[in-house]
């Protein structure tokens, strides 16, 4: 084999590696591409649900507010709230409830 051949070899061998070199790099991009978008794709729905999430906490705390709590006592219930002058006194309390029972122990 002469060196002229040699040289050739190489050169064939040093165009192949450049090709493969040059598809990996293709592959490599375009599969970034792609991730990146995937990326994209759950980075906006993460916001979404962060977005309905915090509409959803908004909501409860609408619901738990104490003037909400007392419109549905009175529309559903009947109930309104007490004043001051409707509570009882501490020696009252104890009067008029029952005493608490015992809890049962467990049988074994």
């Amino acid at each position: 084999m002469g060196k002229a051949q040699l040289i050739r070899m190489l050169q064939i061998i040093a165009a192949v590696v450049i090709v493969v070199l040059a598809v990996g790099l293709y592959r490599a991009k375009s599969d970034a591409a792609r991730t990146q978008a995937h990326v994209r794709e759950l980075q906006n729905e993460i916001e979404a649900r962060e977005a309905a999430l915090r509409e959803l906490r908004a909501e409860i705390a609408e619901r738990e507010s104490p003037a909400n709590v007392e419109q549905l006592a009175q529309d559903r219930l009947g109930v309104a709230p007490g004043s001051a002058n409707a509570t009882l006194p501490e020696g009252e309390i104890a009067r008029r409830l029952p005493a608490p029972e015992r809890a049962r122990e467990p049988r074994s």
